[in-house]
């Protein structure tokens, strides 16, 4: 069988969170690698995805998709720093589908990556990069049996959830998104119906949320509910509240494992083989 995996690099939220009370889920933001046998998926370029391609560089991986979700800093920050990018033998191609119309994905990159605020220009990047547009729900199609559904997702300035069908097994990637009490999201639960594995946005609980709503977050229970809902197999509890240490998120685990026995939050280094019978940590 064909492996399909997910390794978490980073799965913090809205910043990076200091590393001594978090040692064990990791202090960097968003970023997932997806493995599809040969083929290299990254979701979101946090400053999780700094480890991510000094990895990927090092075992020689020449061939890259980057799906971002939205461009808030925590979920891109860390694209300047991906070593594959700045060599002459890798292709890439980088997605985004949250953008008005009148911009795109090269152009958001272009107006990140350039002075004051940065002095390495995408200029610098030798890669051969194709910067590619969509419109959800529009269906991805990676090549080699790769298949990605898209949706919209409710959150500030627009993101995009994702779905990753390969080799009879799926996995969903849903974070950044608010959810409406008593409302599931019609788009989310199509998107993830039947999935084997959902990486879901946990930034609150439904005893935190209330305060922040606007904010364009969810809860690991409204998680729960959709996981239930959808016949989801296997959750996972992601960008984690930069204030959540180490003990917190211990505890919160516990919580959504009581609700349901398929629920584990991420941390840095979790590798999830998609399809699996059981979570590994």
């Amino acid at each position: 069988m064909s492996r399909f995996s997910a390794t978490i690099w980073g799965a913090r939220g809205s910043i990076a969170a200091p590393a001594g009370p978090n040692r064990e889920f990791g202090s960097d933001t968003s970023c997932v690698e997806v493995t599809c046998g040969k083929r290299t998926i990254i979701l979101d370029a946090g400053t999780g995805i700094v480890g991510c391609g000094r990895k990927l560089y090092e075992a020689h991986v020449n061939d890259l998709d980057i799906l971002l979700t939205h461009c808030h800093f925590d979920h891109i920050m860390g694209l300047p720093f991906v070593i594959p990018l700045y060599k002459d033998h890798v292709t890439a191609r980088i997605f985004a589908g949250h953008l008005d119309a009148g911009t795109s994905c090269r152009k958001m990159v272009e107006r990140f990556m350039c002075p004051p605020y940065f002095p390495v220009t995408p200029k610098q990047f030798a890669a051969k990069i194709d910067y590619r547009n969509f419109s959800p729900p529009e269906t991805l199609d990676l090549g080699d049996g790769i298949a990605v559904r898209t949706v919209k997702l409710n959150h500030p300035n627009g993101a995009v959830g994702y779905r990753i069908d390969y080799a009879g097994r799926s996995l969903c990637y849903v974070t950044d998104t608010e959810h409406v009490p008593g409302q599931p999201d019609k788009g989310i639960l199509d998107l993830i119906e039947d999935a084997d594995v959902m990486i879901y946005d946990t930034t609150y609980t439904d005893e935190t949320f209330e305060r922040h709503v606007g904010f364009g977050h969810s809860t690991w229970q409204e998680g729960v509910r959709l996981s239930e809902a959808a016949g989801i197999r296997q959750l996972v509890l992601f960008h984690h509240d930069v204030l959540h240490t180490d003990e917190t998120l211990e505890a919160l685990e516990r919580e959504a494992q009581a609700r349901f026995a398929g629920a584990i939050a991420a941390r840095t280094g979790l590798t999830i083989e998609v399809g699996a019978d059981n979570i590994p940590v």
